[in-house]
Formats: structure tokens, sequence, C-alpha cells
């Protein structure tokens, strides 16, 4: 693939520094629970594929200033909706704390939120932490989330089925579109659209799941396992999360590798155990929506490939997109559509 010509710089970044600096030293030191302002580290920046992080310290305690550039869950009050969603989670030892929120935009061009900064590596995809998440995920799907607005798919089966025809629908109209990931993935959606008319599995929303639950989205912290990047929660079927987690395009977005026959079912075990869930009811959920959040992922990297060649990513991620662009191509890989189809 032809690399796009880069639109941000070390320039930008550094400039996007000053201004951090200059934003926190002009807020009061109890909205971040520290006594001055001072000394103030910005000692790295990590970007996503939606905004740029700020790994900072303030009075030698350390957080996340995160930038909003884009708009992952669709809402227009993106980093806001993550807040609350923060909010909601605050107590239970599932993700970080957070401070602030500033969507005003008149220090910054985009929305930020600052929050806790979680010590830790990433997860890595081997029996201990893959019993981990599974305990991790039933405790979230456990909690009471009445009463919250949070965005809801009432019929999560069909939702799943529209979402990813939708996705097809997008990626048919770039102009950059490779004609053999859309063929297959049409062909791929007419298997879903015939598993999905025939099912008799009863999907309920009633639980609250992160829908985002990839490698990188966790933290093995000295306090236990931790999940970032809130940023489009959903009340649904638990099968969301099991089937997004065992996805393999979904994995190899993280990993060169996947989980085995044997640790995908001890994840499945072990969630079942935690959660007090019918194990074969959960198998027979995740066999049928799965290879629709995988082709989800498919597309979603796919998509992302077209923006860099038309030069429609954000200016200041594209240096971030074009690092990740083996990354992309490992997941919108067309093989891996093959064998979803295989599958069905």
């Amino acid at each position: 693939m032809k690399k796009a010509e880069p639109r941000t710089s070390k320039t930008t970044a550094n400039g996007m520094r000053k201004h951090i600096e200059k934003y926190l030293q002009s807020i009061a030191p109890g909205i971040l629970g520290v006594e001055k302002m001072a000394p103030l580290m910005i000692h790295k920046m990590t970007p996503g594929s939606y905004n740029l992080n700020f790994h900072i310290s303030v009075d030698r305690k350390e957080f996340i200033f995160r930038v909003n550039i884009d708009q992952q869950s669709g809402l227009c009050k993106q980093a806001e909706y993550e807040y609350n969603t923060l909010k909601f989670l605050e107590g239970h030892g599932l993700a970080p704390y957070v401070y602030h929120l500033d969507d005003t935009r008149r220090h910054f061009e985009f929305d930020i939120l600052i929050e806790q900064y979680l010590e830790g590596p990433h997860l890595l995809l081997d029996k201990p932490h893959v019993t981990q998440v599974a305990a991790l995920l039933a405790k979230l799907h456990s909690l009471n989330h009445h009463g919250f607005n949070f965005i809801a798919w009432q019929d999560p089966l069909k939702d799943t089925f529209e979402f990813v025809q939708h996705d097809i629908a997008h990626y048919k109209i770039r102009r950059t579109a490779e004609k053999k990931i859309i063929a297959r993935s049409e062909r791929a959606l007419e298997e879903f659209g015939l598993r999905t008319l025939t099912s008799d599995l009863a999907f309920h929303a009633d639980c609250l799941n992160h829908t985002d639950v990839g490698c990188d989205n966790f933290i093995r912290t000295p306090q236990g396992l931790r999940m970032i990047d809130w940023e489009k929660p959903r009340v649904d079927d638990c099968s969301y999360d099991l089937s997004c987690f065992l996805s393999e395009p979904a994995q190899l977005w993280c990993s060169p590798h996947v989980l085995d026959a044997e640790n995908r079912e001890s994840f499945i075990e072990e969630y079942a155990r935690a959660s007090g869930k019918n194990l074969e009811l959960l198998r027979k959920k995740i066999r049928i929506r799965e290879p629709m959040v995988s082709l989800h992922w498919i597309l979603w990297g796919a998509t992302k490939l077209c923006d860099l060649r038309e030069k429609r990513t954000s200016p200041e991620l594209v240096e971030a997109h074009e690092e990740k662009i083996y990354r992309y191509e490992r997941v919108a890989n067309p093989e891996n559509i093959e064998r979803l189809i295989e599958r069905c």
C-alpha cells in the first residue's frame, strides 16, 4: 500500500504538549486530588485509533490526559458518555478512576478527559490471563445498570446483523475498497443471515458490555486486571463481549497469534462458572454471534486502510495509523473472511 502523506508532525505533538502544560497550570489542584500543580511532567504520548493519550504526572501523581479526536461511538457527546461510564464503574475494580471532563472546547479544539494512569503490561493470550478476563467480564455483566442512560441494543442478534450489514454498505462506497473483501463479506453475511433468521436462541439486552474487548484494552495492574477505553459501552446480551474476546480478527489486532481451542474453552467455562450462566447456552450463543462480530472487525480494519489511502484520517492521527498499517492489514486479510464462511 502506498504510504499516505503525513499530515501531523513532531512539531504538532510538541505544540500539543505545551498546550496541555498551559491548560493544567490553569486548573485548580483539587480537581486532580493534588496539593499543587507542580512538578508537572509529560512522560509520553500513546496515540490510539481515535484519541491522543498523554501519560503525565502532576505533583508526583500520575494521570492519562486523553484528547478525544474522533467519535468512535458516533455520539456527539462521546467524552461525556465515557466520563459518565467511568463514574458509574467507580469502586468496582474494573476501570480507571476519572478526574475531569472538559467538553467546552474553549481551551482545546477537542474534548478532553483526565483519568487515572494504570501501571502495568497489557494482556497476554494464555490460560491464566484468559480466565482472569472471564472473571472480570462476569463481574462487569453482573452490575445493575438500570437508571443509567447507556446505549442499548434491544434485539441483540438482529442488531448485530444490521450493524455488519451497515459496515459492508459503508465499505462498498469507498473509492479504494477491495473487491475481494466486498464479495467475501457479502457472501458471509448471507450465511449469517440464514443462521440469524432460523435461530431460536433468546438474546437479551440485560447487562452492560464494554464492546471493545481486545488485549490492548486490558492492563495487568498490581491491584488486578483492569479495562480501559470505555468509549462505547452498551447494554446488550453478554455474548457480545464474549464473542469479541474470542474473535480471531480482534485477537489479530493485538497479536500475531490467536487463542487455541483449549484456551477458548477455558475462557467460556470460567465465564459460565463465575457468572452462573448455562455453559451450553453460552457456547451456542457465541457460535452464532462470534462470526458477525469477527466480520465487523475485518471491515473496521479494511475501512481504516481506505481512510489512509484516501487521506480521510484525522490529521492528528495519521502518524499513529500509519504505524499500525501492518495491524490493519493483518485484521483485514480476506482469508479471515473465508475462515468465517468455512465455520458456518
